[in-house]
């Protein structure tokens, strides 16, 4: 796994129902927020090894949560991690109520899985 980018970009910022309408360009492929939420940071483990999901979590400053089931979020703002596999590139997100009625996207990292 090689590490492509891991400067945070803020995607969105903004009410929910109009992250439902929008499209985001990612390395020339148009994607939405429903591309990303269906998966889950702890499912990523059964796809990469343990070492590179340990690497991610250190990169991007991940915090694990162990309350009633197992979560991840990101360090400064407390979203919920997302991510999103495309050809050889893994697409770290965080998203959430950043305030009430206010969410937030941000692309937290980018690696290739070659």
């Amino acid at each position: 796994m090689i590490k492509l980018d891991t400067n945070k970009k803020l995607l969105f910022d903004g009410f929910e129902n109009d992250i439902f309408k929008k499209e985001f360009l990612l390395k020339e492929k148009k994607i939405n927020i429903k591309n990303i939420i269906n998966n889950r940071f702890k499912k990523l483990r059964e796809i990469i090894n343990e070492n590179n999901f340990n690497t991610i979590i250190k990169d991007l400053n991940i915090i694990k949560h162990n309350e009633l089931f197992e979560s991840y979020k990101s360090s400064d703002d407390s979203l919920s991690i997302y991510y999103l596999i495309d050809d050889n590139n893994l697409f770290i997100f965080s998203y959430g109520e950043f305030q009430p009625a206010r969410y937030i996207l941000y692309l937290e990292g980018i690696y290739s899985l070659k």
